[in-house]
């Protein structure tokens, strides 16, 4: 990881022993989930760190004591500075600057439920805490909807961590389907996906900030098989392995049981 990312990883530590009602999501919870997974290929860095706060009535002010408090304790030279209020469908957004006023990261923090939660250790300070962040199978889903929809040329960053995502084999399709139809995201039809490479591949190329960077033949390749499910929608109980979509052995065994 980057300094940055290090010290973002400090913040959401910081925040987690505060207690702060925060369950933490997006490219540095990504990180945080395959900490532990070898020979992953890629990795996206970032400057910004996401997470939905859990309790309604929350103040701005309020928001911004919990992650001042965090801030001092890591490097007091730091400063948190809101520059976008909440709405309804608007996430807060904070700038942490250092004393020259030079912004380091950012913060963006929604007030909207989470569906599914997952822990996920961290060393911190010689002690293992417990992060509260989307589960592995939320933030797949949230990718998919995004490269499912028109708006897949804006999101080349779901693209990479699908595909770092793939690597994972941990997937069950009627989980992450599930998953997908949550707080009212729908799955599109994949069409600019499908049938626009190359503005796609023109849209990727363009993307900066990631380490060992894939050839778009090669991303484009293992997500089509990776995403052919989703694309056809047919409901079946399938896994993923890292590699290829395939019927566990517990189902084939009870379909030829009832076969008998």
């Amino acid at each position: 990881m980057t300094e940055t990312e290090d010290l973002m990883m400090d913040v959401m530590a910081e925040l987690t022993l505060a207690r702060a009602p925060i369950v933490f999501k997006g490219a540095m919870t990504l990180k945080l989930a395959l900490a532990k997974q070898e020979n992953l290929p890629v990795s996206r860095n970032t400057k910004d760190l996401d997470g939905d706060w859990m309790l309604a009535g929350v103040t701005m002010d309020q928001m911004e004591e919990f992650l001042s408090n965090a801030i001092h304790n890591i490097d007091p030279s730091l400063s948190v500075i809101p520059f976008r209020a909440f709405d309804k469908d608007k996430s807060a957004g904070f700038r942490i600057v250092d004393s020259m006023n030079q912004i380091i990261f950012k913060i963006d923090l929604g007030i909207r439920p989470v569906q599914s939660v997952e822990k996920f250790d961290l060393c911190y300070k010689g002690k293992y805490i417990s992060i509260h962040g989307a589960s592995i199978n939320k933030m797949l889903a949230d990718k998919i909807c995004a490269i499912s929809s028109p708006k897949v040329f804006r999101r080349s960053k779901d693209l990479v961590d699908a595909y770092i995502l793939s690597h994972t084999a941990r997937f069950n399709f009627l989980e992450v389907f599930r998953l997908v139809h949550t707080n009212g995201k729908k799955l599109e039809d994949f069409h600019a996906f499908r049938t626009n490479k190359e503005d796609l591949q023109h849209a990727y190329e363009k993307l900066h900030g990631v380490e060992n960077k894939p050839e778009f033949s090669a991303l484009y390749e293992r997500l089509e098989t990776f995403l052919a499910p989703f694309i056809e929608k047919k409901l079946r109980p399938i896994v993923w392995t890292g590699k290829t979509w395939v019927v566990p052995q517990r189902s084939t065994e009870n379909q030829k049981n009832m076969e008998r």
